[in-house]
């Protein structure tokens, strides 16, 4: 678990660090743009790819942190047994959503790699590399769905809880 939870931290920082990437970007992009009025070739572009692997990776990490919206307005008036119950469900139901979603972003992805897509910008920027996050995103949130209903199922307590 303490792997797991260094794995997520690491992540978050990547996350973390992705941002500053952008706002270098911008900062970048704004200073050539006014001081120099020379423009950098492909800045939105490039943002765009980045922008991709910040939403992908997060998925996992809001599921791990538990900061997911969860509509608890009928869940609460249940009983505890049929909220376990319909907790599992949600997580059933999500893991095969993303799992499929998974699937169809690496066939996305695979034909985009294979005819060579790039993006409409004055430097090569390859549009496979933002399709890239999809299936990998999806596949981290995935794991993480069934890591929660594994220890869901195990009877460890949430959160909230502990």
């Amino acid at each position: 678990m303490q792997r797991l939870l260094k794995l997520h931290n690491s992540l978050a920082n990547v996350l973390g660090l992705l941002i500053l990437l952008i706002v270098l970007i911008i900062v970048l992009e704004a200073g050539s743009r006014y001081l120099l009025n020379k423009p950098l070739p492909g800045p939105i572009e490039g943002s765009r790819v980045i922008l991709a692997w910040i939403l992908f990776m997060s998925l996992a990490y809001a599921l791990f942190q538990r900061v997911h919206i969860q509509v608890q307005l009928f869940l609460d008036r249940y009983p505890r047994r049929v909220r376990f119950v319909m907790d599992n469900l949600i997580d059933v139901v999500s893991l095969c959503f993303f799992g499929i979603l998974a699937y169809s972003g690496w066939l996305q992805f695979w034909e985009s790699f294979k005819v060579g897509e790039t993006m409409g910008a004055p430097i090569w920027i390859p549009f496979w590399l933002a399709k890239l996050a999809v299936p990998i995103g999806c596949l981290i949130f995935v794991i993480q769905f069934v890591i929660n209903l594994v220890s869901r199922l195990k009877g460890a307590p949430k959160k909230e809880e502990a």
